[in-house]
């Protein structure tokens, strides 16, 4: 490897670095947000420029080659500055020894991982307690005072808790590349099952009913709890899915409908972190500043 590092050698030492972290290329890929494909090529491109393999691979995991620890030993106190002088525009992190929160699955899957690092750097003496649930019963929860603070999807009625937004998403229709609908694009909707999410006991929130009545006629065949469920069958490419766009675009394998001009973009909506009144706002504010950090990388 060179001796001139550039921004992209450091790029490629900070996906090794994660790799490893991590425990496999699948799940870097997910918390870097991008393709297992991309990873695998950056560690390729990597271990070509340092002219030796970098990983072991054992059964479903990976750990780092003599070689690759002693490069990653001299560049990851290089990353921990990074992260010091990022944090030098923020308060100073609270004294929280305990977080416990909710959030519904697809949100957990995109933050766990790298809110886990976050605490074990930050609040090393601290323990993290996380629920997934619907949202109305996270709403549920917090109100009863079973959960300090929920993530939650954007609902009517939220004035009698504390609020803070943590990022705006948008709902569409995805379907696999290798679909046949996904060449006619979005007129061939109608020859094609739609799948969505299933109403709660206090129904669906407003911008979801509003995005799904501009689809009829088509009505959906099937109604499921979890996204990620109408996700996997999207990929298999036994329908098209209504998604949030962050759940959808977490890797390349599936494709966003193009609508056409005249339909409205209703389905945008924020994400909010919420909490009752009276609980700890040092726990609040460090959780929406790192989950909002983490839902935007």
């Amino acid at each position: 490897m060179s001796r001139d590092l550039n921004v992209d050698q450091i790029k490629k030492l900070w996906i090794l670095n994660l790799i490893i972290q991590t425990g496999s290329l699948k799940k870097a890929a997910l918390q870097a947000k991008v393709s297992p494909s991309a990873i695998s090529q950056t560690l390729t491109a990597l271990e070509e420029a340092v002219g030796h393999p970098l990983l072991i691979r054992d059964r479903g995991s990976v750990r780092p080659t003599a070689e690759a620890q002693t490069i990653l030993n001299v560049v990851r106190p290089a990353f921990e500055a990074f992260d010091r002088l990022r944090d030098l525009n923020h308060q100073p992190v609270p004294k929280i020894s305990w977080l416990n929160f909710g959030t519904y699955e697809s949100i957990a899957i995109d933050i766990l991982p790298g809110l886990i690092n976050s605490v074990r750097l930050k609040l090393p003496n601290a323990r993290l307690g996380l629920r997934t649930a619907r949202t109305s019963q996270l709403l549920t929860m917090v109100r009863k005072g079973e959960l300090c603070s929920a993530l939650i999807a954007e609902v009517d009625n939220l004035e009698r808790f504390f609020i803070k937004e943590v990022f705006v998403d948008r709902l569409g229709l995805y379907v696999s590349p290798h679909h046949p609908i996904a060449q006619h694009g979005w007129d061939a909707l109608s020859r094609c099952g739609l799948g969505s999410l299933a109403p709660s006991k206090e129904g669906m929130p407003r911008y979801f009913t509003k995005y799904l009545k501009q689809l009829e006629p088509v009505k959906p065949f099937l109604l499921c709890e979890s996204f990620e469920c109408l996700r996997s069958a999207a990929v298999a490419g036994t329908m098209v899915a209504v998604l949030p766009h962050r759940v959808a675009m977490r890797t390349d394998d599936l494709v966003e409908l193009i609508p056409p001009k005249s339909f409205k973009h209703t389905g945008r909506h924020s994400l909010f972190l919420i909490s009752q009144s009276n609980c700890d706002r040092d726990e609040i504010d460090f959780l929406a500043e790192e989950t909002s950090r983490l839902l935007h990388y």
